[in-house]
């Protein structure tokens, strides 16, 4: 066996990143070809991607205030004729190349040599939280992309702060932006950290350097945010902003839920504790959804790593920002989620890859150090988790595709002018998007007082309850798709709906 230093010695930057890249790209279009049904999230999108063809900026608003990501679909679509779904498809799988591509940098600057960077690389593509989703449209990918590039140009500027740097960092946080608005706390957050880290008069000038573009066009993009029409409440997201700065409505909810939680579920003389177990649970609630979407291979590898000694790491630009990065992104997290009392996995991936990233230099040392020893053992059950991870991330026991299945068949089959009633988002979006010559209307409550010709809905044994709300209707199943756990999705002829 070659050590590695032998077999990667005409190994470059340029030819890892091509790599990285390249099976990133691959990942994604196996994404979407297994996953045979789209996002709820990405539903929305495409819907609203419509919205913006026929009716624009003002159409989009009625949906959801922040349509960059859709009117983004809706260019590519009417530019080149794909349909919408693959154009959202297209959209992320090269965002996903951006993400990907930015990590491997970052970890260039982070790391001893090139040896390590390869195998980062590998461990980012093997990452299986952000491999999870891969077959979504959702707008965060391109803001982990643009945000993670924001990143890389925060620590190039630190070592070189000049007004060209200042541009790329600004370029990168404004399309981060575009994609999310959290990305605003990061760019206000970011000078202040220049400012700490180069000390008050330099860094105050490198401050007006890496803001120079946005100082400037500030008064402009408000003037241009407040008169174009139909751009206030289309983009009307970025006013939502104020309202995590609104500590008294946040506070006031908080104690009304500890109230509650106080004398409905604890005893009067453990009531005064009920505040604290809230914001405990909740905190809980966050470190656990961090800790899991570390994943378990990351875990295994870091843990290997600190029981051997190899997680010793200096000090650097880069490693100081990263830990600004991920404080700034735990206020995030824990203000929106004392607001909203629920969080995603996928809101944390930025502050989960951020601590991964820092976990890279011990986790590359060790393998690397492995490699170097010729250890047998550890060299045959490392490729293997690295395979279970992926193998883990892209198959799927339960699929979905008979509702795709279903709803085409009914926009293929059903009479013309007909007139149709789902409850389902899945089967309105499919129907819609194969030309139907039938009428479909969506009603997720089933509480119309129309009539309707056929019935289209989603039966599921976990979910036996719900059949209750047209139990009482008269109908007649014409057309069926199941998969393997006996989900179906049902077209039933209505012979009389009994209101």
């Amino acid at each position: 066996m070659k050590p590695l230093n032998s077999f990667f010695s005409d190994l470059s930057l340029h030819n890892i990143r091509l790599f990285t890249a390249f099976i990133s790209l691959l990942f994604s279009v196996l994404a979407f070809s297994t996953d045979q049904l789209i996002n709820s999230d990405g539903v929305l999108y495409l819907n609203m991607a419509k919205a913006y063809i026929e009716g624009g900026l003002a159409a989009t608003a009625a949906m959801y205030d922040w349509p960059f990501f859709s009117i983004l679909i809706a260019v590519i679509h009417q530019f080149t004729g794909i349909q919408l779904e693959l154009s959202g498809q297209i959209i992320n799988s090269l965002l996903f190349v951006v993400f990907t591509d930015a990590l491997v940098l970052i970890a260039n600057k982070l790391l001893a040599n090139l040896r390590y960077v390869f195998i980062a690389s590998l461990i980012i593509l093997c990452f299986s939280t952000l491999n999870d989703y891969r077959s979504y449209i959702i707008r965060d990918i391109g803001y982990w992309a643009f945000i993670s590039i924001s990143i890389y140009r925060t620590i190039i500027f630190l070592e070189k702060p000049n007004w060209q740097n200042g541009i790329y960092w600004q370029l990168s946080s404004l399309l981060a932006l575009l994609f999310r608005v959290e990305a605003i706390v990061i760019i206000l957050a970011t000078p202040l950290f220049i400012v700490f880290q180069l000390g008050f008069r330099d860094g105050l000038k490198s401050a007006i350097k890496l803001c120079s573009l946005f100082l400037l066009g500030g008064v402009l993009a408000a003037a241009v945010f407040t008169q174009q029409q139909g751009m206030k409440s289309s983009f009307g997201k970025l006013l939502s902003v104020t309202e995590f700065l609104d500590h008294s409505s946040i506070t006031e909810v908080f104690h009304e839920k500890a109230t509650i939680l106080g004398k409905e579920l604890l005893s009067q003389y453990s009531e005064r504790y009920g505040g604290m177990i809230l914001a405990s649970g909740l905190v809980y609630m966050l470190l656990a959804k961090i800790i899991t979407g570390l994943s378990p291979l990351n875990l295994i590898f870091f843990t290997m790593a600190k029981v051997q000694q190899k997680t010793g790491s200096s000090e650097s630009n880069t490693r100081r920002f990263l830990l600004f990065f991920i404080g700034i992104n735990l206020i995030i997290l824990l203000t929106f989620l004392f607001k909203h009392y629920f969080i995603s996995t996928r809101y944390a991936v930025m502050l989960i890859t951020a601590v991964v990233l820092l976990m890279l230099p011990a986790m590359c040392r060790l393998i690397d150090d492995y490699w170097l020893a010729k250890n047998k053992f550890a060299l045959t059950i490392i490729p293997f988790l690295l395979l279970a991870s992926i193998i883990d991330t892209f198959t799927t026991s339960v699929t979905k595709g008979y509702i795709k299945e279903t709803a085409i068949w009914a926009s293929q089959n059903l009479p013309e002018n007909s007139r149709v009633l789902t409850n389902d988002i899945f089967i309105d979006f499919y129907f819609h998007e194969n030309e139907p010559k039938a009428r479909l209307k969506l009603d997720r409550t089933l509480q119309t007082n129309k009539q309707f010709d056929y019935f289209i809905v989603i039966e599921k044994p976990s979910h036996a309850e719900r059949k209750k709300q047209y139990a009482n209707w008269n109908l007649i199943p014409i057309h069926y798709s199941e998969n393997s756990r006996a989900d179906k999705a049902v077209v039933y002829k209505v012979l009389n709906i009994d209101n």
